[in-house]
């Protein structure tokens, strides 16, 4: 009877270790997966190990347990486009030239960009380029300049994939719903983001019907209240998926709540040759 309870009691030790084992293996992070030998000695003692016994240390059947560690879930990797308003951020650089400059963004991958056509005015081969984050200033080419609106086609000389703006149609903006403004106010604050509202689709006719004076450009607006001073000038305005709605143009230096920018749409209208 005596040697069927150490028996026993040896058994039940060796299920409650292999038991705490098993949950070692599960719950550390480090742990990685691996086989445990157990076995009695002649003597009838148990032992744990990593590797099989010679076969002179074991007295009894060897026992082989295998471990494995629990799936990590997988991490998703973070990427700029996780945030909307933060790739509108990284789609937008500051333009300067010897006159002055404004801003720009991308609207493909492969260095194409837009601004405002009072931006690029008078502009020589000196026009740079600054990108978000980086120190390097690359150099800018002018595409084409629209004849009726304040837009421009630009290219940025840069070899590498640049994160660009997806176009939301003009049609579908709904009155009060929320924008951002990505811009270099200034010139010296750079990668600035204010935030307001869409206001309304602006007609060309209000410039003399309501303000009693001559629209500097063709076509309607967008007019929205977010902040914007020199230096937005040829950013964008986005909405909350960071679909670009409109190109920054003008402000009234009275009334900051009213900006108006050209519609999105009219890119495609402007450059679809170029586009392409």
């Amino acid at each position: 009877m005596g040697r069927v309870k150490e028996w026993l009691m040896k058994r039940r030790f060796l299920e409650i270790f292999c038991m705490l084992l098993a949950g070692v293996c599960f719950l550390s992070t480090g742990a990685t997966a691996g086989k445990t030998y157990i076995w009695h000695d002649k003597d009838g003692n148990v032992h744990f190990s990593d590797r099989p016994p010679h076969p002179d240390q074991a007295g009894s059947d060897i026992q082989e347990r295998q471990f494995k560690e629990a799936p990590r879930p997988e991490a998703k990797p973070i990427t700029i486009s996780d945030n909307p308003i933060e790739h509108a951020i990284q789609s937008t650089f500051r333009l300067t030239n010897r006159k002055g400059g404004g801003s720009g963004f991308f609207i493909n991958d492969k260095g194409l960009a837009i601004t405002a056509k009072h931006v690029v005015q008078g502009a020589t081969y000196s026009m740079k380029a600054e990108l978000a984050g980086q120190k390097k200033k690359y150099s800018v080419k002018i595409i084409k300049k629209s004849r009726k609106n304040d837009l421009a086609l630009i290219r940025v000389m840069i070899k590498k994939p640049t994160p660009y703006l997806e176009i939301r149609k003009t049609d579908t903006l709904i009155r009060g719903e929320p924008v951002w403004v990505v811009g270099n106010p200034l010139l010296a604050f750079k990668e600035t983001v204010t935030s307001g509202i869409f206001s309304r689709i602006f007609p060309e006719k209000d410039f003399k019907k309501e303000l009693k004076v001559k629209a500097p450009y063709k076509g309607d607006w967008i007019q929205f209240s977010a902040s914007v001073i020199g230096g937005n000038s040829g950013g964008p305005v986005v909405d909350k998926d960071g679909r670009l709605i409109g190109v920054v143009s003008l402000g009234f230096k009275a009334y900051n709540a009213i900006n108006l920018a050209v519609p999105a749409s009219y890119i495609e209208k402007n450059f679809a040759t170029q586009l392409k």
